[in-house]
């Protein structure tokens, strides 16, 4: 192998390895996560802060946020502030975290975005004991971009965002059935 392909190698298996994983557990959970969502219609949405690499190419959290709204909107979920998401059974919210990692000898970006719907539960075991912000559905992936492709990160967030909207009207619609 050429030095560049043995560079790229294991940090590539790594993201495949760990994409092949996450697949498999959503798959195996999908019924539970597809659970926790039915007879949400209000929730908040919490962006984590996208640093600094992302900011100087242009990305922030607000571009981020105002397509995910946009999105979450068309979807029929209400998006409140997240000081009345406390005030909601379950205290639910959809949490977004983007970061970005670029290359010291190349203009490659490695980039992981994870979005959850995080909130409250308890265990049937111990009933009396709630958990905060636990994350009851998950999506997550890993990628490399190239600083002209950057911006695309947009596009690849709100495609998460789909993601779960997807779920989210598959449960809800599951739930009128029943």
């Amino acid at each position: 192998m050429t030095r560049l392909k043995i560079k790229y190698f294991f940090p590539v298996l790594f993201s495949m390895l760990f994409s092949i994983q996450s697949g498999y557990t959503e798959a195996q959970n999908l019924e539970q996560s597809l659970a926790s969502l039915r007879g949400v219609n209000k929730a908040g949405l919490i962006i984590e802060d996208l640093g600094r690499v992302l900011h100087d190419s242009g990305i922030n959290e607000d571009d981020i946020r105002k397509d995910a709204l946009g999105k979450l909107d068309s979807a029929g979920i209400t998006v409140v502030q997240n000081s009345e998401m406390h005030n909601l059974p379950g205290s639910p919210y959809l949490y977004m975290n983007i970061g970005a990692v670029k290359s010291k000898q190349d203009d490659l970006y490695a980039v992981s975005l994870t979005v959850e719907f995080r909130q409250d539960v308890n265990l049937s075991r111990n009933p009396n004991q709630i958990y905060y912000g636990a994350a009851t559905w998950s999506a997550s992936d890993v990628g490399i971009f190239s600083t002209d492709k950057l911006k695309e990160i947009k596009e690849y967030a709100k495609g998460m965002v789909e993601k779960f909207i997807m779920d989210y009207l598959k449960a809800n619609k599951m739930e009128g059935t029943k």
